[in-house]
């Protein structure tokens, strides 16, 4: 994670070796009432990333992370996107709150103040965390209560992808990313393409997101080797993408949703 490169030199190193212009870093608040002594703590979690942000501006951005059912999330937030400036929401509900509770209400809220994303894990977890409170049936149920809050599906669900893109097709605020799908392309390419073709058919390309969940997944794939999967695809089924929806998916569909210029 980011604690292992507190300045984020390694990160943009990485992404000069693959062509990477941007990138977005996700802290992640895992251990609700976790102690310093035993780690630090989101809000020192956040500060770090804002300055790794800070040390390389314009080449990387963060969202600030916070579990909502701390008592302080919404300053925790306010503090992110004010004093961290801050791109987005990252809430990671295996931690053992569903996304619809209502105790993420108040967030919800704010990120539409802001105008921000907010992007929700779904998907496996090692334990101790829990995949059930991220099965995307309960990111729908969000998406619909807040027709305007812009939500991302953190790896397209994984193994509920099809529910992902399912959701997403009939509510258009929603995007999927493609973030740690390296294991799947790693046991057969079109484990990987075969969703990721469903995915621009069912949403348009402009709802569809690349990314690298690094730098966990990075001793899987690189950065790089993980972008040349993209552009100089091989599938073994002869699936194939035009260069225009890959131009979208690996950079102009999230430099529109996040209101990036060049």
């Amino acid at each position: 994670e980011l604690l292992s490169d507190r300045s984020g030199d390694k990160l943009v190193a990485k992404m000069d070796e693959a062509g990477i212009d941007k990138a977005i870093i996700l802290p992640l608040d895992f251990w609700l009432g976790c102690p310093p002594s035993e780690g630090i703590s989101i809000e020192e979690k956040n500060a770090v990333y804002a300055e790794a942000v800070k040390s390389h501006a314009g080449r990387l951005m963060t969202h600030v992370g916070v579990d909502p059912r701390r008592e302080n999330a919404l300053e925790i937030m306010r503090k992110g996107v004010e004093e961290f400036g801050a791109v987005g929401l990252k809430l990671h509900p295996t931690a053992g709150f569903y996304p619809d509770d209502p105790v993420c209400e108040p967030l919800y809220r704010k990120a539409l103040e802001y105008d921000i994303p907010v992007l929700i894990h779904s998907g496996n977890e090692p334990a101790p965390l829990r995949i059930k409170f991220s099965q995307p049936k309960y990111i729908d149920t969000v998406a619909a209560q807040f027709p305007d809050l812009k939500i991302i599906i953190a790896h397209t669900g994984h193994g509920w992808w099809n529910e992902a893109v399912d959701l997403a097709s009939v509510k258009p605020n929603v995007y999927v990313d493609f973030a740690g799908w390296q294991m799947e392309y790693l046991n057969g390419a079109d484990y990987f393409y075969q969703p990721l073709r469903f995915a621009i058919d069912t949403l348009g390309p402009w709802r569809v997101l690349f990314g690298t969940d690094g730098s966990m997944l990075d001793v899987l794939f690189s950065p790089r080797d993980w972008l040349l999967a993209h552009k100089e695809y091989q599938s073994p089924s002869g699936i194939s993408f035009a260069g225009e929806e890959l131009d979208i998916v690996l950079g102009q569909a999230a430099a529109r949703l996040y209101g990036l210029k060049d």
